[in-house]
């Protein structure tokens, strides 16, 4: 049984590991399917034929509303896609929401995964971790753990804005994503001072946060 109950309107840090010493994502195509998986299993509707897309030409077209995969499942508040694991941070839009958002992001990258790499049987270590984010300081220090991940790949500590496979630099900058990365909560928490939110990351480093797993 999942040691995480999902709620209704509540912020929740999800992530997931591949199996043994694999690598989740081995080429920019990986990082690109997973980056294209993520927005369009976030939608009601199924795209047919998803394996012909796997970079974010498709993700523009869902952006930009020429192409309609439906009303969102979640929130998708922010994420980091390491080699071997990912984060993510969700606000649940309706109770059981996140678990089928995360079955069909998992599902579809691993039968993309096992086709790719001539495999059968799991790709991830269990289906997914949550923890819940019980208020405005859980949901900030995640988000700063989250956006942090890069400083452990080498050539990328203090580098973490320009991670391309990050959302810390959509909130910094420029967001590439529009409607399908909301930003509203962390901008607004800052008044919507971009260069304080890049203050408040880096202030974080430090911070000791700790995933579920870390304390069993």
């Amino acid at each position: 049984m999942r040691k995480c109950a999902f709620t209704e309107g509540e912020y929740y840090h999800v992530y997931s590991h591949v199996i043994g010493d694999m690598a989740l994502f081995s080429t920019d195509r990986d990082y690109k399917r997973f980056l294209t998986t993520l927005f369009v299993a976030n939608g009601k509707r199924d795209i047919a034929h998803l394996d012909r897309f796997y970079d974010r030409n498709l993700v523009s077209d869902i952006r930009d509303g020429r192409v309609d995969i439906g009303k969102p499942l979640v929130d998708i508040i922010g994420f980091c896609f390491m080699p071997n694991h990912f984060h993510l941070i969700l606000r649940e839009k309706k109770d059981g929401n996140i678990s089928l958002f995360m079955h069909k992001l998992l599902v579809s990258y691993a039968k993309y995964f096992n086709l790719k790499y001539e495999r059968r049987g799991h790709v991830f270590e269990r289906t997914f971790d949550a923890k819940y984010l019980n208020g405005d300081n859980y949901l900030l220090r995640a988000l700063a753990y989250a956006h942090l991940n890069p400083k452990d790949i080498k050539g990328w500590k203090r580098r973490e804005h320009k991670y391309p496979w990050s959302s810390l630099q959509d909130y910094i900058s420029e967001n590439r994503w529009g409607k399908l990365l909301k930003t509203d909560f962390l901008l607004n928490y800052f008044d919507f001072d971009k260069k304080e939110v890049g203050r408040f990351i880096e202030t974080a480093r430090n911070d000791d946060y700790l995933l579920l797993d870390d304390r069993n």
